[in-house]
């Protein structure tokens, strides 16, 4: 006979985001995996650092090369849309379109250097290629150009933003950076005469 739920069970349920758990989802395809979780957990679901968490996995280099690009390409390049923004369950969906169907031992990828983090210094390249180099050792060299390259112009866009804007958050220099255009950017420069 099953016991009935006492109201001091409900304080010990789950209540918070399970990060791991929603990436063995992600790599599953377990595209109901959003619709399964209390409104407490919707709250928590935080679609920028899954973006970060998908993208590295350790695995060979084709495979870490196609978490990479799959990430940017299916999840990243439009999940902060504010169109999508405004649909938790759509960026789950998008996310959930990276996975291959099997699990993925999935990694933190440090951040660069401090001060270029929190947006204080322009990064280098050298400096950027070399971080990338030492996080992918396997990964082929034109690859980790070209990622060096696509975080060089995404730090220095940040940069600008923090800069323009200094009373913003540094989730709000992400949102604005992922939502706006370089024409965007050069519209701005040039109503300002910069």
């Amino acid at each position: 006979m099953a016991k009935a739920k006492t109201p001091t069970d409900e304080k010990f349920e789950k209540i918070d985001f399970d990060l791991f758990e929603a990436l063995a989802a992600i790599d599953r395809k377990d595209y109901g995996y959003y619709d399964r979780l209390t409104e407490e957990q919707k709250k928590k679901f935080t679609p920028f650092m899954l973006i970060k968490w998908t993208s590295a996995i350790k695995a060979n280099s084709k495979l870490q090369s196609y978490y990479v690009l799959a990430t940017n390409d299916f999840a990243n390049r439009h999940l902060f849309n504010e169109n999508v923004m405004k649909h938790p369950k759509l960026q789950w969906l998008m996310l959930c379109t990276v996975g291959l169907g099997t699990k993925q031992f999935h990694q933190w990828i440090p951040q660069i250097r401090d001060a270029v983090s929190k947006l204080k210094e322009k990064p280098k390249l050298d400096e950027i290629t070399e971080y990338y180099t030492k996080l992918y050792p396997s990964t082929d060299k034109a690859l980790i150009k070209e990622i060096s390259s696509t975080v060089m112009k995404d730090y220095s866009r940040k940069q600008f933003l923090a800069e323009e804007f200094p009373s913003m958050k540094m989730d709000e220099i992400e949102v604005l950076n992922a939502v706006i255009s370089d024409n965007d950017i050069k519209r701005y420069e040039e109503e300002k005469g910069i």
